[in-house]
């Protein structure tokens, strides 16, 4: 089968669903695919790559950083690949195309089914989907909602990440069925790192962009109760970078944790596994999230977790089992977790072995070979969507 997959961001570029694109990509190739990617150029990266038993063709759009792109900047995404995904559709002749991210990508999708007609699968990655963070994004997803409601109709399959990601979607779109397909994790790659020092440096870790979903400033206002608890070293790494980092490090330094906390900036992917070895506790307060990445490398790298209770995270996490869940913007909640966990060895140690015997059941492998029988199947005579007639928006 040959596919043509989109994705705005790709590695380099952006953060997990790039990330997830490519690992999918070379799964897909490995399991006998042609596969081609069409995303977005940056810096001096090459204009055409092949990687993996695959070939990535980039788009020049504006944009400013590695990490991050406002939403003026994914939407030139939309506009300048146009033209070069119909071209590549000519030449490659995909069989199907997968789209990651309703919008910005949804349309270049759209455009390919409409002109060239290779249908497409969705993959739903988070900010993508109404009611995900209506706060930071109802507004932007109000104003796109007409071109996302096209988008996702015509769309021959649409998966989610997480099961709350999916139902997320399904109450936007009662009249689409979507699928629930898991993000994997390499299992080579990251692993368990040695066994913490009891006494030594009590070392935290998060990893991700530094914005107000993720939750950083509440790990941040624990510290001190953790340090004055523990009576040793405790260490904050932070791995990511983002519009916020300086209200961040303004806050570190207002609460006297100027050597406690360490900002990293933005870390490329070959320097995370090192990372992960070297923490005690992976942590990670987010708000909101569909199936996050980090998560699945820390259980892979064999860490214990303190994260929110939320849906996304439920797949992964289960209380007392592999992590310790706290309520959303609660950082009384999150030292105390840290404060159980400076104290008992033995909970950090079997939280630890749960972590890594639960991302065994994640695979990239597994994955791509969803995506694959979606693919086949999309390639069949389908019925109409149930309610589709009456649901389906104006063309």
């Amino acid at each position: 089968m040959r596919i043509l997959a989109l994705n705005y961001e790709f590695p380099p570029l952006g953060g997990g669903a790039g990330n997830a694109t490519a690992s999918i990509c070379n799964e897909l190739a490995g399991l006998g695919c042609e596969v081609a990617v069409l995303t977005s150029h940056f810096s001096d990266l090459p204009r055409v790559e092949v990687r993996d038993g695959y070939t990535v063709h980039r788009v020049r759009v504006l944009r400013r950083q590695v990490d991050q792109s406002s939403p003026l900047e994914m939407g030139s995404f939309a506009v300048a690949a146009l033209a070069p995904a119909l071209g590549l559709a000519r030449r490659f002749k995909p069989d199907v195309v997968h789209v990651y991210f309703g919008m910005p990508t949804g349309p270049v999708g759209l455009a390919v089914k409409r002109l060239i007609g290779r249908p497409y699968l969705l993959s739903l990655r988070g900010g993508d989907v109404p009611g995900f963070l209506p706060g930071a994004l109802g507004r932007l997803h109000t104003l796109t909602a007409p071109v996302s409601r096209w988008v996702w109709h015509e769309a021959s399959a649409i998966v989610g990440n997480s099961r709350g990601l999916r139902d997320l979607a399904q109450k936007s779109s009662p009249w689409r069925e979507v699928e629930y397909v898991p993000n994997g994790i390499d299992l080579e790659r990251y692993v368990p790192g040695p066994a913490a020092e009891p006494e030594g440096v009590f070392r935290l870790l998060f990893s991700g962009r530094l914005v107000e979903q993720k939750g950083v400033r509440y790990i941040i206002e624990a510290l001190p109760a953790v340090q004055s608890a523990l009576g040793r070293p405790v260490e904050l790494v932070v791995a990511g970078s983002g519009p916020i980092e300086a209200d961040l490090r303004a806050q570190a330094q207002a609460l006297g944790l100027g050597q406690s906390v360490r900002f990293l900036g933005w870390i490329e992917r070959a320097g995370m596994p090192n990372l992960y070895s070297s923490a005690d506790v992976f942590v990670f307060p987010s708000f909101e999230e569909g199936m996050p990445n980090v998560v699945l490398e820390a259980m892979a790298s064999g860490l214990p977790l303190v994260a929110t209770d939320i849906y996304g995270h439920r797949e992964l996490m289960t209380h007392e089992d592999n992590a310790l869940l706290t309520p959303t913007a609660d950082s009384a909640a999150i030292a105390a977790a840290l404060i159980r966990l400076g104290r008992e060895p033995a909970l950090r140690e079997r939280l630890a072995r749960r972590s890594r015997t639960r991302a065994e059941a994640f695979t990239w492998r597994n994955t791509a070979q969803t995506y694959l029988a979606l693919s086949e199947a999309m390639l069949q005579p389908r019925p109409e969507p149930r309610g589709a007639t009456a649901d389906r928006p104006s063309e």
